[in-house]
């Protein structure tokens, strides 16, 4: 996997905002949750620590990789400035986000260490869709060369909407499927 691309400011997570503060944010989920507003962008990349290691991220993707644990990691980092109450509504919004989400993994990750049949069959059913897929859209693909091999040898239709011979194959296409009064006909094919 390649390494995380850090921001200019030299962290991950953490980005400079026009005021000169620093904005700290973390992906939870596909979606970005923010950590709050800092005076200093270590500050920040200390809160996106405290962010990863709630979400048990593995050591190459902190700011920080020599703190040993949450309880450190935490204890190194401050609060940050929320100079409204919309601020902070959306940090507290963000901490909520995080809590689910750290409560969700380890929910997940605990179902997969007691339900282990389950997750290969989930794996299986996936590797199949995608099988089944890749043969439907290389089926499409073959279809489409085919095609466009007889438009360009002159085999294909050309018929344009105005084409009276739309008119004739319609009616007698239809014609043809339709029974007549003294036929019977059975639609349980």
């Amino acid at each position: 996997m390649a390494p995380r691309r850090r921001s200019n400011t030299g962290f991950i997570g953490v980005r400079q905002r026009a005021a000169g503060h620093f904005a700290s944010e973390i992906t939870a989920g596909g979606v970005r949750v923010w950590l709050g507003t800092f005076y200093t962008k270590e500050a920040a990349a200390r809160a996106y620590d405290v962010a990863a290691w709630r979400f048990g991220r593995p050591r190459h993707e902190l700011n920080f990789p020599e703190v040993r644990s949450l309880t450190e990691a935490q204890s190194l980092s401050t609060e940050p400035l929320l100079r409204s109450q919309g601020e902070a509504r959306r940090y507290r919004s963000g901490q909520r986000r995080i809590d689910t989400t750290e409560a969700d993994e380890q929910f997940m990750a605990q179902w997969r260490r007691d339900h282990p049949g389950d997750v290969e069959a989930e794996r299986a059913f996936w590797k199949d869709k995608q099988t089944y897929r890749r043969e439907r859209r290389a089926g499409k693909r073959q279809r489409k060369a085919a095609v466009e091999a007889e438009y360009a040898k002159g085999e294909a239709s050309t018929w344009g909407e105005d084409d009276e011979r739309w008119s004739w194959n319609l009616t007698t296409t239809a014609s043809e499927d339709t029974p007549s009064e003294d036929e019977d006909f059975d639609f349980s094919d």
